[in-house]
């Protein structure tokens, strides 16, 4: 095991070691992953921790399990933090087409304000509990496109903790919660979102290349770490015309 097994619990080292194999290509779609015995051996890992590892790349679409065949490797999920993107489901007379994963390869992420220093936005709904009330955040705001169709506009507020050299980091085209998970051991255990449809205003209308009133999905989330001091928060913004939201939290 490496310093980095030691800073997160080690099903979840595991699962970052496959997940990366297979974003790597080091498992293509269709391939299996080797047996839990054989993981066992590789990682001298107990039987119930290679269980919860592989449950976390089902959950996350990264394998299935077939009964008599082991854990085959899927297509690439588009990871969205805790969602995934899908096209919608088409129906005819004839047939219907189920909804699909879209390649990795498409989707694209702009960083529009980098990560600073600034008090906590009034404008969440959510609010941070036991915090000094002069404590500031990192604050930086993003927009992810699929084939340069803006799909949604997120903002995001993090404790200033536990971060250092944020503002280094390359965070274009790139997972932010795979960041935090790889860089810094922070793991998403879960948390608490409230959503809504609403008119759209023009600011984010223009982000998203759509008329100002037109309705859009309005997300906002406080998401939990391994940590306990350390939960930070993010307001989305997505327009689902074109694509579906799929995921766990």
């Amino acid at each position: 095991m490496t310093d980095q097994a030691t800073r997160i619990p080690q099903y979840q080292y595991l699962y970052e070691t496959l997940r990366q194999d297979i974003i790597r290509g080091v498992f293509k779609a269709g391939d299996l992953l080797p047996s839990e015995s054989v993981l066992q051996q590789q990682y001298r890992l107990t039987q119930p921790t290679i269980r919860q590892a592989l449950s976390l790349l089902v959950q996350d679409g990264y394998i299935k399990k077939h009964q008599g065949k082991g854990s085959i490797v899927q297509a690439i999920p588009i990871g969205l933090g805790v969602m995934s993107l899908k096209t919608h489901a088409v129906h005819t007379d004839e047939k219907t087409t189920a909804s699909e994963e879209l390649p990795s390869e498409l989707i694209r992420t702009a960083i529009l304000v980098k990560p600073h220093l600034a008090p906590f936005p009034g404008e969440l709904l959510f609010y941070p509990t036991n915090e000094n009330p002069q404590v500031t955040y990192y604050c930086l705001e993003r927009l992810r496109s699929v084939n340069n169709t803006p799909v949604f506009y997120e903002k995001l507020i993090l404790p200033n903790r536990y971060l250092p050299n944020l503002v280094r980091q390359r965070l274009e085209n790139r997972s932010f919660f795979d960041l935090l998970r790889t860089k810094y051991g922070l793991v998403v255990t879960g948390g608490e979102q409230k959503i809504q449809a609403l008119a759209v205003e023009q600011p984010i209308a223009d982000q998203l290349r759509v008329e100002p009133g037109q309705p859009v999905l309005r997300l906002e989330k406080r998401i939990d770490t391994n940590k306990s001091d350390f939960s930070f928060f993010s307001i989305l913004f997505a327009r689902t015309d074109q694509f579906l939201l799929q995921g766990r939290f």
